[in-house]
């Protein structure tokens, strides 16, 4: 009779099992507790290292040389190299640690099971073997009618079974509890077996979880991240997951399944991105495996998708991006750059443009690109980014000229552009006033002499504050030639402002107060300018309007030579100047900018007329106070310039209804707006609208008597500060007076009136010629 026994090599028939199965689990628990001391060890070694750095570094902070700089740089470099990898070691050793411990105790899980496996193993030979003489021996005892051999006190003692009676109607019972047995010592051996193989499934997930903590720690800049934001590395594992769970995300946002089922993934990753926002791990592994066109192609997609995005994503044409989420991504893009390189940096502002900037204009592609763009570039990031953002714009810049309608849509990108130069004072000099004077025109005409057909949504403030930032750091240079270039900045700027950024719907007050502020330099040559352009100014030649350049003698006023210093002076075109000095004080708030300028170039013009020089030689104070005044009524003047073109504007208005009129040519056909405007000027006090010249003599009458206001200001101070600073050197009334009778405010007629006269009728109501 066959066995029921299994056939094979192992017990009672059992094949035997495959190589490296149901036998101890290999591994060393006391081997990695050893290498978690060592790197613990290392890591306090390290440690006490920075410490003693830092110390040095303490000691070097009060002390100044090129040479200290460059040792305190380093020693910097080397305390955080020694915290970036004493954190790592730290992090290594917590992981060996809890490594000895698991597979220690899943070691002894699985000896445990062998050896109840060994002892099932034995008790199911025994019983297989009961089972095996109990078949043999059934039909003995039916044959003899007797107990069968092996039956008895004897039999049960040779086959470790209970005594069962011999006779024949007993001998099955022997059977059947043999086969009982059996199948219990069998079903502990599966069971054993199975927590072996649980025991040996612990200890190899453990294995995969260290070795990838392990890796993980080999990625340096996301561990200096960590590092750097004051976390503890043993927590990048679960970061650096995330961050590539999402990477494998942004392909299903675009592609596979229904609408439905990409706005899930879509709203699955704003959730994941926000979540993630200040965890400086997630995003140094994000931007590693992720690019800025799978994140835009992720989150706005191109075609008909785009109607599946949420408006919190900034679906749709022009939707604003949510709030949260651009936090989260410029946080995130911050976070990154902490650790980055300045090339990787670079690098990425380039792609952050040029992604975005490849489908622009193109149908089907959505606004939104650029909100996400946008937020990608917050003006805090390195100057490497945005360098590289404007490197991409520039060449942009270059293929798309003349602009087109991307140009619109791109213009949130170029505002964080601008706002990221702005940030970063010598790069936006760089740029905006590059050492080529070749190169000004072009850049001139890129940032400042064009304007997306909506405006600027920011209305202007970023790009004229990096006009602003970019003459500013050329002015306080005491180089004549970081001086020179901007300079020449401004005199391409003054031709280029009136018809690009300056023409933006709606501009910013503090972005016509940029403006004024980067002429405030300038201020000590536009009466000169204005005068020496005006063909009313009553000398023998008008010159003419000259070309963008510098002008390297420019004084404050003649025969001062270097007495009162001057940063080298733009060459202007006055009649552009009025233009722009109009179109940035057309509110008041954007005036006071333009005022502002004037009380500060006034206080310094008293300080120089009343400095030390002066009370020595007091000749040439008469003519600094004299040019002054004829700076500040061109400027005052230009403020006034845009009444004067609403005025003429009416007029012509008037004078072409009233033409048409005569004509026989009826309200109705020419217009209502037109008609509406001119019969609405006609209802003002004293106006007809049979008396054309109305509006531009109403003007003129209130520019009238501004003008007078001013010069008694601004004449009024000059005067009475020289007077009074002469009076406390001991001076009596009437010899400070006589000292500066050329200055005294004595009406129309008197000498600080006519200078100021002249440059503020020029300016607010030039000649029709002047152009």
């Amino acid at each position: 009779m066959t066995p029921v026994g299994r056939e094979g090599d192992g017990p009672g028939g059992r094949p035997a099992p495959p190589a490296g199965e149901l036998c101890p689990l290999p591994g060393s628990p006391p081997a990695l507790v050893d290498a978690a001391t060592a790197a613990g060890r290392a890591a306090a070694g390290l440690e006490d290292a920075r410490t003693r750095l830092l110390r040095v570094r303490s000691a070097l902070d009060g002390q100044r040389s090129t040479a200290v700089e460059r040792a305190r740089e380093r020693v910097t470099a080397a305390g955080d190299a020694a915290r970036t990898s004493g954190g790592m070691l730290e992090a290594a050793a917590a992981t060996l640690r809890r490594h000895a411990a698991v597979l220690g105790d899943a070691q002894a899980a699985a000896q445990r099971a062998l050896a109840f496996r060994a002892d099932a193993l034995g008790r199911e030979a025994r019983w297989q073997a009961e089972a095996d003489e109990a078949r043999r021996s059934t039909w003995n005892i039916a044959a003899a009618g007797g107990a069968a051999p092996g039956t008895g006190a004897a039999g049960a003692a040779w086959s470790g079974a209970p005594a069962l009676p011999g006779d024949p109607a007993h001998a099955h019972l022997r059977l059947a509890a043999a086969e009982r047995e059996l199948a219990a010592a069998r079903a502990d051996v599966a069971a054993a077996e199975a927590r072996w193989r649980a025991a040996r499934e612990t200890k190899d997930e453990a294995s995969r979880r260290a070795a990838a903590a392990l890796a993980s720690l080999a990625d340096v800049r996301a561990v200096r991240a960590i590092t750097a934001a004051g976390a503890e590395p043993a927590g990048f594992q679960a970061s650096g997951d995330a961050a590539r769970s999402v990477v494998a995300l942004l392909p299903r946002a675009t592609s596979g399944g229904d609408a439905a089922a990409r706005r899930a993934v879509r709203d699955d990753l704003r959730h994941v991105l926000t979540a993630h926002a200040d965890d400086p791990a997630f995003w140094a592994v994000f931007w590693d495996d992720a690019s800025p066109a799978q994140l835009y192609e992720a989150l706005i997609p191109r075609g008909p998708g785009a109607a599946d995005v949420p408006a919190a994503l900034g679906g749709g044409l022009g939707q604003a991006l949510d709030g949260e989420l651009a936090r989260a991504l410029g946080e995130g893009i911050g976070l990154w750059a902490q650790t980055a390189s300045p090339e990787e940096q670079g690098d990425l502002g380039r792609h952050l443009v040029r992604d975005v900037a490849a489908g622009a204009g193109e149908p089907l592609t959505p606004a939104g690109r650029a909100e996400v763009a946008a937020a990608l570039l917050p003006a805090s990031l390195p100057a490497a980014v945005h360098a590289g953002a404007d490197d991409a714009l520039d060449a942009w810049w270059s293929e798309r000229a003349p602009f087109d309608g991307s140009f619109t849509v791109l213009a949130p990108v170029v505002v964080a552009v601008a706002a990221g130069l702005a940030a970063h004072p010598r790069l936006a000099f760089d740029r905006l006033a590059p050492a080529d004077a070749g190169r000004v025109g072009p850049s001139v005409s890129r940032w400042l002499g064009s304007v997306p057909h909506a405006g600027w949504p920011d209305g202007g403030r970023a790009v004229a504050r990096a006009f602003a930032t970019a003459v500013d750091v050329g002015t306080a240079s005491p180089d004549r030639g970081d001086q020179a270039r901007a300079a020449l900045l401004v005199s391409h700027a003054t031709e280029a402002l009136p018809v690009g950024l300056l023409r933006t719907p709606g501009l910013a007050d503090d972005a016509a107060g940029s403006v004024a502020l980067a002429y405030e330099p300038y201020v000590p040559v536009i009466g000169d300018v204005s005068q020496a352009q005006s063909p009313t100014s009553g000398k023998a030649g008008v010159e003419p309007v000259p070309a963008p350049g510098v002008d390297l003698d420019a004084e404050v006023a003649p025969d001062l030579g270097d007495r009162v210093p001057l940063v080298v002076q733009p060459e202007l075109d006055a009649f552009a100047l009025r233009d722009v000095i109009g179109a940035t004080s057309r509110t008041p708030g954007a005036a006071a900018a333009w005022l502002g300028v004037t009380d500060r170039y006034t206080e310094w013009v008293l300080e120089q007329a009343t400095s030390e020089g002066f009370d020595v030689d007091t000749g040439p104070r008469v003519p600094l106070v004299q040019e002054a005044l004829s700076d500040i009524g061109a400027l005052t003047g230009g403020m006034q310039a845009e009444t004067i073109d609403m005025a003429r504007a009416q007029v012509d208005t008037r004078e072409t209804v009233l033409a048409l009129a005569g004509t026989g040519v009826g309200y109705l056909r020419f217009g209502s707006r037109v008609v509406t405007e001119a019969v609405g000027l006609a209802s003002g006090p004293a106006l007809s609208l049979f008396d054309p010249e109305a509006p531009l003599d109403d003007a003129r009458e209130r520019i009238w008597s501004t003008e007078h206001g001013l010069i008694d200001r601004y004449a009024t101070d000059l005067y009475d500060g020289v007077v009074q600073h002469d009076l406390g050197l001991g001076l009596t009334p009437d010899a400070a007076a006589e000292r500066s009778s050329g200055l005294k405010p004595d009406g129309n007629g008197s000498a600080p009136a006519t200078l100021f006269d002249a440059p503020f009728d020029h300016l607010s109501d030039p000649a029709g010629d002047d152009r």
